[in-house]
């Protein structure tokens, strides 16, 4: 492909890209991804933890319908 001097002058530079993407931006958007991960974690645990508790208390009024159903059987 044969370039234009237009499209030659267009090309970035070393010195263009000095200060395109340094090391101080790259820890801030580690940071920024940490901090979401972490989000998502705490996130997920609340979820799960809620979870076991929905399910623990299905349990205990499974457990206390069938109760009922026991002592409210029709005599044969």
């Amino acid at each position: 492909m044969i370039m234009t001097p237009k499209q030659f002058n267009q090309l970035a530079t070393k010195e263009d890209l000095k200060e395109f993407v340094t090391k101080k931006y790259l820890d801030k958007k580690v940071d920024k991804i940490l901090n979401s991960v972490d989000g998502l974690a705490k996130q997920f645990d609340t979820i799960e933890t809620e979870f076991e508790m929905d399910k623990l208390a299905h349990n205990r009024m499974q457990k206390d319908i069938d109760k009922l159903k026991l002592t409210r059987l029709p005599a044969k």
